[in-house]
């Protein structure tokens, strides 16, 4: 059934579409072509607002995100060539924003486009991955950690010599490992406190949201679906959703990468963000107990202390 009405376009995203037509209001509830197909409303005009509020028809919002996720990815592509880091991050951070949004499904498919263009910019660049994790930007919680925890889980691969077809699957399994997070409220995910017994369970739905979301939205290889299902469960079965002690290597690999990036990165009003030595030494006292795997985790180490 084809979607009716109209969707308000972000000031922000305006001069990235060309394909897409864009309507005003001209009073309420009626809404006239402002933009036809094929012309670019250009940046410095976006930034005088020199433009009423602008829409896109609903019916037309399938191809929008599609070119939006092919706008943002150039844009990226760019600073990449630029060699600006800051910029490079500010542009991912844009990217997974927008295909982690709720009912924005349509631009996942686009996200190896992205994983591409890391893996050929950075592939004999490794450095730079390291330094991109290390530089904060100001978007949400949720974002700069799915960006993070990408840009750690590509410096493992690179520095273990992966092939670049695994580098790309373990990108993109890094990526969409907390994807399930975009179906939890807003208020839980960044609270300001320790979560309640009662909000932790609503955030801990988030592995089977993620891993269903990925099973009927996208045609992605099992092993994202299994990861974002699984990154939260530990080796001696005190994780969760299951409790299970049967995990996949590259489950058991993200679970360490996930933890470590928000001990290392994440300042919380409840606690501050500990060193990386730190981090590591916490970690290490749950590879003790039997939570996480020792080899897994000797080798993540490996890649951070060369």
């Amino acid at each position: 059934m084809e979607e009716t009405g109209y969707i308000l376009i972000k000031p922000s995203q305006i001069y990235l579409f060309k394909k897409t037509p864009f309507y005003s209001e001209a009073k309420e509830g009626t809404f006239i072509l402002y933009k036809e197909s094929g012309i670019t409303i250009e940046r410095e005009r976006v930034k005088e607002k020199n433009h009423p509020n602008l829409y896109i028809a609903a019916k037309d919002k399938n191809a929008a995100l599609i070119e939006l996720s092919s706008a943002l990815n150039m844009d990226l592509v760019k600073n990449i060539a630029s060699k600006g880091l800051i910029s490079v991050k500010k542009a991912l951070c844009r990217i997974v924003e927008e295909a982690l949004s709720p009912h924005q499904v349509t631009m996942l498919p686009t996200l190896p486009d992205t994983i591409e263009i890391l893996v050929e910019g950075y592939a004999k660049d490794h450095k730079s991955i390291e330094y991109l994790t290390r530089i904060a930007g100001n978007s949400t919680i949720v974002t700069e950690h799915t960006v993070n925890v990408m840009a750690l889980t590509l410096q493992y691969c690179f520095f273990h010599n992966f092939d670049e077809n695994r580098i790309r699957q373990l990108a993109l399994c890094g990526l969409l490992h907390d994807i399930g997070t975009s179906r939890i409220d807003k208020a839980i995910l960044e609270a300001p406190q320790k979560l309640t017994d009662k909000e932790f369970k609503i955030y801990a739905e988030h592995t089977v949201l993620g891993h269903n979301l990925i099973i009927t939205e996208t045609d992605f290889d099992i092993s994202v679906a299994t990861i974002a299902l699984e990154h939260h469960e530990r080796v001696d079965g005190s994780g969760y959703p299951n409790g299970t002690t049967k995990i996949t290597s590259d489950s058991r690999l993200i679970g360490i990468i996930d933890c470590y990036e928000s001990l290392a990165y994440r300042d919380k009003t409840f606690r501050k963000a500990k060193t990386p030595f730190d981090t590591l030494s916490l970690i290490k006292e749950e590879v003790k107990t039997g939570r996480f795997d020792k080899e897994t985790f000797k080798n993540f180490t490996s890649c951070l202390t060369k």
